[in-house]
């Protein structure tokens, strides 16, 4: 454990518990706290906000092979929205994220999606797996796929392993911090 703080230390990285979770394979997920504030400003706390959502940016790590979650897009206007729904389309999606990969020299992934729920404390729906499952089995360069729902009180993170097709809730590491 001492050698994960090191290594996130190194490249510059602020330890916040919240934003820490341990991967199937022991490896690391690290949220950055400026990711998860731009997600956190699409929560539906009005009867009429709508589902936002975007992609999940990235690095895996050299030193370790532990993953952190850089940057995420934003809602685009060709995007599908309502209360209970949330489509996103390719459009601005792609582009934002070709200008993180020139901004970063091809040092970055693309690790997955996001979006809100109108829930104070969010679960996938069928919809939501069905679309996770599809992701899991298209061909990516990392071995996980992330999934995270923004509710009103709280978030959850899920991950998509490329290789067993599996798709499990991460918990949070506490003892970080």
């Amino acid at each position: 454990m001492i050698a994960v703080l090191f290594v996130l230390m190194k490249v510059g990285i602020h330890i916040n518990r919240n934003l820490v979770y341990t991967l199937p394979n022991n490896k690391i997920l690290f949220i950055r706290p400026e990711a998860l504030a731009k997600m956190h400003q699409y929560k539906q706390v009005k009867w009429r906000d709508t589902e936002a959502g975007g992609i999940l940016i990235g690095r895996i790590l050299i030193e370790d092979g532990n993953y952190i979650i850089d940057e995420v897009s934003e809602p685009m206007l060709t995007d599908k929205r309502t209360r209970i729904r949330f489509i996103r389309k390719p459009d601005g999606h792609q582009e934002y994220f070709n200008k993180i990969w020139k901004r970063e020299k091809g040092t970055c992934f693309y690790f997955g999606e996001w979006h809100t729920h109108p829930q104070r404390i969010p679960v996938p729906s069928r919809t939501d797996r069905k679309e996770w499952n599809r992701l899991i089995n298209i061909s990516f360069e990392a071995d996980f796929l992330f999934f995270i729902i923004i509710g009103i009180d709280d978030f959850k993170v899920y991950c998509g392993s490329t290789s067993g097709r599996k798709i499990l809730e991460l918990n949070r590491r506490y003892e970080l911090g």
